[in-house]
């Protein structure tokens, strides 16, 4: 019994789960959405996951399979205005019209603007802005 998978794709699967994004916009697919997840707390929230399809280092190197993630919670909708107007609601502004964040979302295309963040003591990558896809 093998006790390590070396397979190409099980390398590059880590490598890319490992990945520090350079600051800056990045096209993504939504890959999937979890609108039972919880909270650490136990409240209500939705998990969005997000396929870069455009990931690159810090050495400017395309890492393909990067996926980034962001959760939004009922209690705090302020959060998700930018990310359901980069999908088409136009929130805030006349004829407005809501977007539902649920499966149906899978295989949107959007753009995100990812920094560098800290989570419990290691360095990640954050969401802090959404756009329309170009």
């Amino acid at each position: 019994m093998a006790l390590f998978d070396f397979a190409p794709e099980v390398i590059a699967e880590a490598t890319a789960r490992g990945t520090l994004l350079k600051p800056g916009w990045y096209n993504v697919e939504i890959f999937s959405v979890d609108d039972e997840a919880k909270s650490k707390k136990g409240e209500d929230m939705t998990k969005v996951v997000f396929n870069c399809l455009d990931a690159r280092d810090n050495d400017d190197n395309l890492v393909p399979g990067v996926k980034l993630f962001t959760q939004f919670m009922p209690l705090y909708p302020a959060f998700a205005i930018n990310f359901v107007n980069a999908l088409g609601a136009n929130l805030g502004k006349e004829g407005k019209k809501g977007i539902k964040i649920d499966k149906s979302l899978i295989g949107k295309k959007l753009r995100v603007f990812v920094v560098r963040g800290m989570y419990e003591g290691k360095s990640n990558n954050q969401i802090e802005d959404y756009r329309p896809a170009v």
